[in-house]
């Protein structure tokens, strides 16, 4: 470890579909966020841990800053809103077509309190001209005292590398707060519980019931060096039930089967993953599931 050594936490804010969880998983190296077209994918702080030889960042993906219309909503809202007391920098994650409508004026507002260090990320140069970036910098300039401004792309990794360093710049001088092989504080089963709510997003499409949750039930090692998981997908009307498991359980099996090999990436072993498809009427309300998520 060098004489001078800094750690600190980064919040990364924004809009839904901003690319947050693409960004994170290509900071942190490995896949600690689900990522989706569908708004508002990422329902609690996700914290990835990145660790050099002079650093180390606890960077919090949150959900994306809408307007909350239900206690669902209003729960995962309240969790970006918490990330910015903790963090010594933000992120205001934008793209260059960015819609400044009410949610995200009051999201700037919010920052505007905060004493962190403010970084402009604008994203998805992949997808649009930088001078449309360039454009939309000159717009927010004005709205927050930003320390940094650095356009990327977060899906193809270009300027990330760029962010970390100036985000080490700016940490304040620290120690570090975790082990240095760790690289999330996601608990195992809210993990695995991610990565088949994941492909139920991918698997549905356009057919998604947004009211979706899953529950790990069990983890198990066995003496051979595999992992025994159990999981429900858990969804609140007898309709959504038959979409998940499609015609004659091909749809449930395509589910399982992408997210196990996802998960054999990520742990390193065989999985054997059991799903089952429950009903639970107005899960969103009850506290229960509400923990699941991390949300409670």
């Amino acid at each position: 470890m060098s004489e001078t050594y800094k750690s600190g936490f980064v919040s990364i804010l924004g809009r839904p579909n901003v690319g947050k969880s693409t960004l994170i998983n290509s900071l942190i190296g490995e896949k600690i966020a689900i990522v989706s077209n569908k708004p508002q994918t990422t329902r609690t702080n996700i914290q990835g841990i990145k660790t050099g030889d002079d650093y180390q960042i606890v960077f919090i993906d949150t959900p994306g800053y809408h307007k909350a219309k239900d206690t669902l909503n209003r729960l995962m809202v309240q969790q970006a809103a918490d990330s910015i007391d903790m963090a010594d920098i933000l992120f205001l994650m934008v793209q260059a077509d960015e819609h400044m409508g009410p949610e995200f004026k009051n999201l700037v507002k919010i920052l505007e309190a905060s004493k962190a260090k403010k970084f402009l990320v604008i994203n998805k140069l992949d997808i649009f001209k930088k001078e449309k970036a360039f454009l939309l910098a000159e717009k927010l300039f004005p709205l927050l005292d930003f320390a940094e401004v650095v356009p990327i792309s977060a899906r193809t990794g270009k300027n990330v590398d760029l962010l970390l360093e100036l985000a080490v710049k700016h940490l304040p001088e620290g120690m570090p707060m975790f082990d240095s092989e760790e690289i999330t504080t996601v608990p195992e089963k809210m993990l695995i519980a991610e990565y088949v709510r994941e492909q139920v997003f991918e698997q549905l499409q356009d057919e998604l019931p947004y009211r979706i949750v899953v529950e790990t039930e069990s983890v198990e090692d066995t003496e051979d060096g595999r992992m025994e998981i159990s999981a429900s997908i858990i969804v609140d009307r007898e309709s959504h039930k038959g979409m998940v498991i499609g015609k004659q359980g091909a749809r449930l099996k395509e589910i399982g089967t992408k997210a196990r090999i996802n998960l054999e990436k990520f742990f390193g072993v065989k999985i054997h993953l059991a799903l089952w498809v429950k009903i639970r009427n107005d899960w969103a309300d009850k506290n229960e599931f509400l923990r699941i998520q991390g949300l409670r």
